[in-house]
């Protein structure tokens, strides 16, 4: 997500001039250190969970709830016929904008 600064501001000790181009990586708000203890942890019961995942505000997904429901009933009816199912090996996307995994392999 780029955009322009408007004005000089600071941001992490560092000098963003007004017109300077920056360069938002969005995902990585979700692993801020400042918001959660063991950021690159995967922990779902994770308490406050304050992502922002389905954006925020009045850009707040529409569709969140939905995706949630699906999720619930996807992952509660995997785990219920799979329960032994181990991790082998986890591939991530190598991708700077967006965060996703190119494989994830399983033994059931």
């Amino acid at each position: 997500m780029r955009r322009i600064a408007k004005r000089d501001t600071e941001i992490g000790g560092h000098l963003i001039k007004e017109g300077d181009m920056v360069l938002a990586f969005v995902a990585s708000a979700n692993r801020d250190e400042a918001k959660f203890d063991r950021p690159h942890m995967f922990d779902i019961h994770r308490h406050p969970n304050p992502h922002i995942a389905f954006g925020h505000g009045i850009h707040f997904c529409l569709g969140a709830p939905l995706a949630r429901l699906e999720a619930n009933i996807a992952l509660t009816s995997l785990i219920s016929a799979f329960s032994h199912m181990e991790c082998v090996s986890i591939t991530p996307i190598e991708n700077s904008v967006i965060y996703g995994l190119k494989s994830f392999r399983v033994k059931i």
